[in-house]
């Protein structure tokens, strides 16, 4: 069992993840991406000095893994500070409106 969990994605499909992000043909994408983007977000166009991530626009899903033409695609991939990374991949909008009008009485 991989030692990551992803309730979003079977088991299956995260073994092949790792798998995929550990291969040769990936490593060398996403060294020709950072050479060619000067290490720079393509977010906030900062210069990355610490951790990057080469991420994928179109995201990798069970259905479209082994098209190429979107895990290994130049033009799908989006150089960014790992800050703008995880802001992207992990905010959530809150909502602060409620979903039905309630009347309520304060006094």
């Amino acid at each position: 069992m991989s030692r990551f969990f992803n309730p979003k994605h079977p088991q299956w499909f995260r073994d092949w993840q790792i798998k995929f992000y550990n291969s040769k043909p990936w490593k060398e994408l996403r060294d020709e991406v950072r050479r060619e983007r000067q290490m720079r977000c393509e977010v906030c166009h900062k210069l990355i000095k610490g951790k990057s991530i080469c991420d994928h626009k179109i995201e990798i899903t069970p259905d479209n893994y082994k098209d190429d033409r979107i895990t290994l695609n130049k033009d799908n991939i989006q150089l960014m500070h790992i800050e703008c990374h995880n802001t992207k991949t992990f905010y959530q909008p809150q909502e602060f409106e409620p979903k039905e009008k309630r009347n309520v009485n304060l006094f």
